[in-house]
């Protein structure tokens, strides 16, 4: 999730409870995953506009 709001959705976050070993690494790579075609399309886009 691409979002500012983890402190509401992990009560640990950025606390001393706040470790490595609590990552989901699956989701990170899901969610990384599904945003670079969105970027690489916006960057497109982007540009495309640019030379115009």
């Amino acid at each position: 999730m691409v979002t500012d709001s983890a402190p509401y959705r992990d009560p640990n976050y950025h606390t001393m409870r706040d470790t490595p070993d609590k990552l989901d690494f699956d989701r990170m790579t899901r969610v990384v995953a599904a945003l670079v075609p969105v970027v690489r399309d916006l960057a497109t886009v982007e540009r495309r506009a640019l030379t115009e």
